[in-house]
């Protein structure tokens, strides 16, 4: 299906929301259509028009779905972009009127509102608009309620064996490349289903003369408000081959085994909305500890640390767009402490093992782990998790530890 097929389908689906007429009563309270979606009003007070559209949005979800949501990591992105992007700089929009402005903004919350209408608008003498809204808030998760990023990933295609004698002088005395298929970046995060990603195109092409609703068009496509830019570096197994035997010579081969392997990435995140650098690491995804291969399963051997280091990076990155804040903790009757943590539990449910503790700060830039965690429950939104192992309560810090998942 193209873009602009998804595109269309998206509109039309705005479109026949738009139509739907709000519940009576829909007025101050929410109101629920056969769907479960909710008729939800919102207000907003902000220097510009826009910011305070954003706001009254903003306010009408969390109504219907909780602060939590609403001013969650999905909803703010999108909102921010509403609020400061560029696309959104066309003539005549943003003045709470043009059917034009109402798709855009409507294109950009898909999956948290599917339509929304502007019941009054002021501004004030001192310069402050004020802003009322009537939002249709999606009772259901979609697919598409998720932070929408830019992807640039040189993908992981190359390996080199190094052949090393087991009682060599340390330096391989042969090398030998080779290639590797498999699923890129991309896949790990949109199977989230809280990544979205789009392209980099300029979207629809417009000619000179094209008609109103036409040049309308080019602001018809999602914004990303990241951009994601993974570079590898080739991976790099080792192999053994063992001491030759002189008490016992053999004419065939010797045995070799596999005895390591790394590789290297460099992970930035932009925030293109703001212009900033959100993030930007190197690292080294060791695969030392994959034991057992000899050199005829190589194969399977980096088909494990390839996925192990994938794994690792589309970990980063989500977890940077959504940090997996603990949100309150508690200590059970029978002495265990628990902490709920802002993650789904579709994601969660993928990892064994989890860590709680605060990430870097000025004084140690690496993450600080204060427990041990395992999954106890979840669902669309948080997450339950019982402390295990050396518990370090006092150190977990609610809106500020969290709970990252132990990639293995």
């Amino acid at each position: 299906m193209t873009i602009r097929t998804l595109l269309l389908l998206s509109c039309l689906a705005g479109t026949a929301a738009a139509q739907q007429p709000a519940p009576a009563g829909a007025g101050d309270t929410a109101a629920k259509t056969q769907d479960g979606d909710t008729w939800s009003e919102g207000f907003g007070r902000a220097p510009n028009y826009r910011s305070a559209l954003a706001e009254a949005i903003e306010d009408a979800v969390g109504k219907v779905k909780g602060i939590a949501v609403a001013r969650g990591p999905s909803l703010r992105s999108r909102l921010t972009v509403v609020t400061e992007h560029k696309d959104g700089d066309n003539e005549g929009w943003f003045d709470g009127q043009g059917e034009a402005e109402t798709e855009w903004v409507r294109q950009q919350l898909q999956g948290f509102v599917q339509s929304y209408d502007v019941l009054e608008k002021q501004r004030g003498d001192d310069g402050i608009w004020e802003v009322t809204v009537k939002a249709l808030v999606l009772g259901h998760d979609h697919e598409n309620s998720a932070i929408v990023i830019e992807l640039d990933d040189n993908d992981l295609r190359k390996w080199q064996q190094q052949r090393f004698h087991e009682d060599g002088d340390g330096a391989p005395f042969e090398r030998r490349p080779g290639t590797f298929a498999g699923p890129e970046i991309g896949e790990y995060l949109r199977k989230s289903g809280a990544v979205q990603i789009v392209n980099g195109g300029a979207g629809v092409d417009l000619r000179s003369g094209s008609a109103q609703k036409e040049r309308e068009k080019a602001g018809q496509m999602v914004v990303a408000s990241h951009k994601v830019v993974v570079r590898w570096e080739p991976l790099v197994v080792q192999s053994t081959v063992e001491r030759e035997n002189k008490a016992r010579p053999t004419r065939g081969p010797r045995y070799e085994w596999m005895s390591g392997g790394a590789v290297q990435v460099t992970v930035r995140i932009d925030d293109l909305v703001k212009g900033t650098e959100l993030a930007k690491q190197t690292f080294a995804v060791d695969g030392s500890d994959i034991k057992g291969h000899s050199v005829k399963e190589i194969g399977a051997f980096v088909n494990k640390l390839v996925d192990r280091a994938k794994a690792t990076v589309a970990t980063k990155i989500f977890f940077t767009l959504r940090p997996p804040v603990v949100l309150r903790k508690w200590a059970g009757d029978d002495g265990k402490w628990f902490v709920e943590a802002r993650m789904q539990k579709r994601v969660a449910a993928g990892f064994e093992k989890f860590s709680v503790g605060n990430d870097g700060s000025l004084a140690s830039p690496d993450w600080q782990s204060f427990a041990t965690a395992r999954l106890v429950g979840g669902d669309d939104d948080r997450c339950t998790f019982e402390l295990t192992g050396d518990v370090d309560a006092g150190r977990i810090d609610v809106d500020i530890s969290q709970v990252r998942p132990v990639v293995q």
